[in-house]
């Protein structure tokens, strides 16, 4: 049994206070440089406005079953962003793609087949850092298409279609194709309507997390404040022919998609915002939305239907609640000036450091049923052993985790928290 966590004597008014302190601090600085300084006249924050992050009661009471995890090939990966978790037999098979380009499936925590989503590279070069990434390639959702292959997001470059047993990976939609007027410069999570009648047409519905950043300039759209992600919806008559389209736009660093069991909607997860929506892609109410779960106590990332199909587990990439720590993303959205002093005083390439320094350790996964009601919830509250959980995927029996920036996969037991 893991000992309870220890206390923690971090308090709401003492963070209030450090934020003030960091814009005193940032406006001196701004205010000393300003004028010799290289402006970024790109970013142009906006006010916004979060609600009081919630109490962590009820089926958010604090436990220790993140800490039960056993770290599956730790310091052997990177960024293991996107899961698809299957049983075989008695054998666990995890196919993901990380940080420096390579795709993987894994076998009972050991890795079978390393294949690399953008195959001209040179891998000495793709170490998974701000200026390799876009060269070598970052794939983000995964998801199984047929028996042989699997659909990957590469956030630069578009959606791959993915062999592993024959160590095949084909582009099959570039982001350099126009959708109204719009290049996909981000692209992230994404779900596939099933295969109809028996051809090989489908439709792919992928998360455009922002129009104006990439994926290594991620923190600038959460600093910015502007809500201009999409959910694309992507059909394809055949692998080599897809059509593309606008979905939902507007979205707030559009990022987790994942269909409902009901068959006419799907989620999305709104990270920025902390909520996620619910989508008709069909039926009666075709093309309308809904708030599905809003106030979450961290900001969503990835969300995966459970194995009994009853459920949903949503990975937290980091957390707000009102015990503890204000996020600096919930406290900053009154203030577009410290967030424009902040993008032009940090290089670009730290500027994601921010969101380690600044954010809390703590991990979180949330369970939610059909409904969007929490069910359950899943936490580290120490970040010690989880932190920044990007997917949560499970067999029945155990969570595996994704993340975006840890060097391995987290195996959880489902009971004994």
């Amino acid at each position: 049994m893991v000992p309870p966590p220890p206390s923690v004597n971090f308090r709401p008014s003492k963070c209030v206070n450090f934020w003030k302190a960091l814009i005193i601090v940032t406006a001196v600085l701004t205010s000393l440089v300003g004028i010799s300084i290289y402006f970024n006249d790109e970013f142009e924050p906006v006010v916004y406005r979060l609600p009081q992050p919630p109490a962590l009661k009820g089926p958010l009471k604090p436990n220790n079953y993140l800490r039960n995890a056993q770290l599956l090939l730790k310091g052997k990966i990177s960024g293991p962003e996107s899961l698809v978790v299957e049983k075989d037999g008695k054998n666990t098979i995890i196919y993901t793609g990380t940080w420096d380009g390579k795709l993987l499936k894994i076998a009972n925590g050991v890795v079978k087949k390393t294949l690399k989503i953008r195959p001209g590279k040179k891998s000495y070069a793709c170490g998974g850092s701000y200026h390799t990434e876009p060269k070598c390639g970052r794939p983000l959702g995964i998801r199984r298409l047929n028996e042989k292959e699997f659909i990957v997001a590469e956030a630069y470059s578009g959606l791959y279609s993915v062999d592993f047993e024959n160590g095949v990976v084909t582009q099959i939609f570039s982001t350099e194709i126009l959708i109204e007027n719009k290049k996909c410069n981000f692209a992230n999570d994404l779900d596939i309507l099933d295969i109809l009648n028996g051809t090989s047409s489908f439709t792919v519905f992928l998360s455009h997390s922002s129009t104006r950043w990439d994926r290594r300039r991620f923190l600038h759209d959460f600093l910015e404040g502007k809500s201009t992600g999409r959910l694309l919806r992507i059909d394809f008559e055949t692998i080599h022919k897809p059509q593309a389209s606008v979905a939902l736009e507007g979205l707030a660093f559009a990022n987790g998609v994942q269909l409902h069991p009901d068959g006419e909607t799907l989620l999305v997860s709104e990270c920025s915002r902390a909520r996620i929506l619910r989508y008709h892609h069909s039926g009666p109410k075709k093309g309308q939305y809904s708030v599905f779960i809003k106030n979450l106590p961290g900001f969503p990332d990835n969300i995966r239907l459970s194995s009994s199909g009853q459920s949903f587990f949503v990975g937290m990439a980091s957390v707000r609640h009102s015990e503890q720590f204000i996020s600096f993303i919930d406290f900053l959205g009154r203030y577009p000036w410290i967030r424009w002093g902040i993008v032009q005083l940090v290089p670009q390439q730290y500027l994601a450091s921010l969101l380690t320094l600044f954010s809390q350790k703590y991990g979180l996964v949330l369970e939610l049923d059909l409904t969007g009601k929490i069910i359950r919830s899943y936490h580290d509250p120490t970040g010690t052993v989880v932190q920044g959980v990007s997917q949560a995927s499970d067999d029945g029996n155990f969570l595996y985790l994704g993340s975006f920036h840890a060097d391995f996969i987290a195996k959880v037991p489902m009971k004994g928290g």
